[in-house]
């Protein structure tokens, strides 16, 4: 599975080092090029775009600054949902306000994809966690393992 990084703050950064030590292919895109750099040198490729991000991702998380940029990266020209999403799922991890992700889920389901809300901070260190779907349904990631 090739996984996708919209977002390589502090947060962002700890997430994508734990998927590349658990050996998964990950693709990372940032406002800001430069951060992405760390992540690049454990392995992981970077994304010219958030659209190029989701084309090339089965799935992308994203953990950004704002709403503002939650909104930029999803809807912007070359925003996560300006391509093809059908069947792609996004894991909204920003802390916004619940009625701007609900709106954002709304417009993921309307081109084919799912995001799944961020229900609480989980110790990704760990490998844990909790989501709550788009229609408010929760889901518990499994545990994290070694891709086979």
């Amino acid at each position: 599975m090739i996984i996708g990084l919209a977002g390589t703050g502090r947060m962002g950064a700890a997430m994508g080092a734990r998927l590349l030590a658990l050996g998964h292919e990950v693709v990372v895109w940032n406002r800001t090029a430069d951060k992405t750099k760390p992540l690049a040198a454990a392995g992981a490729k970077v994304a010219g775009t958030p659209r190029a991000l989701a084309a090339g991702c089965e799935i992308v998380l994203s953990i950004l600054t704002d709403a503002a940029a939650v909104e930029a990266t999803y809807l912007g020209e070359s925003g996560l949902l300006a391509g093809e999403v059908a069947g792609k799922l996004f894991v909204e991890m920003s802390t916004v306000r619940p009625a701007g992700q609900q709106a954002l889920a709304a417009a993921a389901a309307a081109r084919g994809g799912l995001l799944a809300l961020m229900r609480s901070p989980p110790p990704f260190s760990s490998g844990t966690g909790s989501f709550r779907g788009a229609a408010g349904r929760p889901f518990r990631a499994p545990p994290s393992s070694p891709p086979a």
